[in-house]
C-alpha cells in the first residue's frame, strides 16, 4: 500500500431521500480540488466490497489518486433497504445512482463523475450515463458483446482446431456441407442473447447507446475477461463489431482472467489500468 493509500480516510455515507442508500465513501489524504468523483456500483448481487475486495482495493487506490470514492449498494443489495415500488431493476439502479451523485455533488468539490461496474454493474453504468449529464466516464467490465464471425472462428479453431484441418473440411464433406456451416456462424449464437443470466440489449441498440455517449463526450474504458467465448476472444473485436468507435473508445482484454478476476495478478494489472486511465483526471 501506497503512502498516498494509507492515508486515505473511509466513512459511511447515507444516500437518497429515505437515506436507504448505504456507500462507504473513500476520501482522498488531502482537501480535494473541483476533480472528477468515482461512483462504484454493485456487480451483480455482491455487495459494495466487490468480488475478492477488488472495489475496496480500487477505491483507496483512486482516493490516493485525489478522487473522491464512493462504493454503493443499490437498493435491496448488501446493507441498502429495498424501498416498495413498481420500477424495473434498470430503472431503479439508475435512480439509486442518480441520488448518490446527487449526494456527492452536494459536497461541492466535483466536477463530474466517473461510474465504475461489472457485469450488471457495467450495464447500469452505461444506463445511468445516459441520462444524467454529470457522468464524464464509465468504466465498464464485462459488458455487452456480440459474437461476429471471425469471433466464432477463432472459438472454433481454439477448441483444438488447426487451419489445415479446416482447409481439408471441403474435400471430406463437400462444398455444400461448408456452405452449410458458414450459414451456422453468421447465425446469431444463443449466448449473444443472454450473459451470465443478464438480458443483453439488441446490438443495433448498444450500438445507440455507445454512440450517444461518445458523442456526447463521455469517456469510455471497456474491459473484458477471459470467459466470454465466441462473444469476445480479441483484443479488436469491440471494433470488428462497432468499427465506428475506434478511435473513440478504450479497449482492454485480459485473456487470462476470470469474469471477477480472482487470481491476484489479474486483479492488479485491471487495477492498474484502471488507475492509470483516470490518472488524467485528477
Amino acid at each position: 500500500m501506497s503512502t498516498e493509500q494509507a492515508a486515505v480516510k473511509e466513512r459511511v455515507a447515507w444516500f437518497g431521500d429515505e437515506e436507504n442508500l448505504i456507500a462507504i465513501v473513500s476520501d482522498p489524504p488531502a482537501p480535494p480540488a473541483p476533480v472528477t468523483g468515482v461512483l462504484i456500483l454493485n456487480a451483480g448481487v455482491l455487495h459494495r466490497v466487490g468480488p475478492h475486495r477488488l472495489h475496496v482495493n480500487l477505491a483507496r487506490a483512486l482516493a490516493g489518486l485525489g478522487h473522491r470514492v464512493a462504493r454503493m449498494d443499490l437498493s435491496g443489495i448488501g446493507d441498502s433497504r429495498a424501498l416498495p415500488g413498481r420500477m424495473t431493476f434498470r430503472e431503479s439502479s439508475v435512480a439509486d445512482i442518480r441520488s448518490a451523485l446527487d449526494s456527492l455533488a452536494a459536497e461541492g468539490d466535483s466536477s463530474g463523475f466517473i461510474l465504475f461496474g461489472i457485469c450488471s454493474g457495467a450495464d447500469n453504468a452505461l444506463a445511468a450515463a445516459e441520462t444524467d449529464p454529470r457522468v464524464r466516464g464509465v468504466v465498464v467490465v464485462d459488458p455487452p458483446a456480440y459474437a461476429t464471425r471471425r469471433s466464432q472462428m477463432r472459438q472454433s479453431l481454439g477448441r483444438g482446431g488447426r487451419i489445415g484441418a479446416w482447409l481439408r473440411l471441403p474435400l471430406r464433406f463437400g462444398r455444400s456441407a461448408m456452405r452449410r456451416i458458414a450459414k451456422t456462424l453468421r447465425a446469431p449464437s444463443s449466448a449473444q442473447a443472454h450473459s451470465g443470466g443478464r438480458e443483453v440489449p439488441p446490438i443495433d441498440q448498444y450500438r445507440r447507446q455507445l454512440n450517444a455517449l461518445v458523442d456526447r463526450g463521455v469517456r469510455i474504458l471497456a474491459i473484458y475477461s477471459g470467459v466470454l467465448g465466441a462473444r469476445f476472444n480479441h483484443e479488436d473485436q469491440l471494433f470488428e463489431t462497432f468499427p465506428e468507435l475506434r478511435g473513440r473508445v478504450e479497449s482492454a482484454f485480459f485473456p487470462h482472467a476470470n469474469h471477477t478476476f480472482t487470481e491476484l495478478s489479474a486483479q492488479a494489472e485491471l487495477q492498474a489500468l484502471v488507475v492509470r486511465w483516470c490518472r488524467s483526471w485528477t
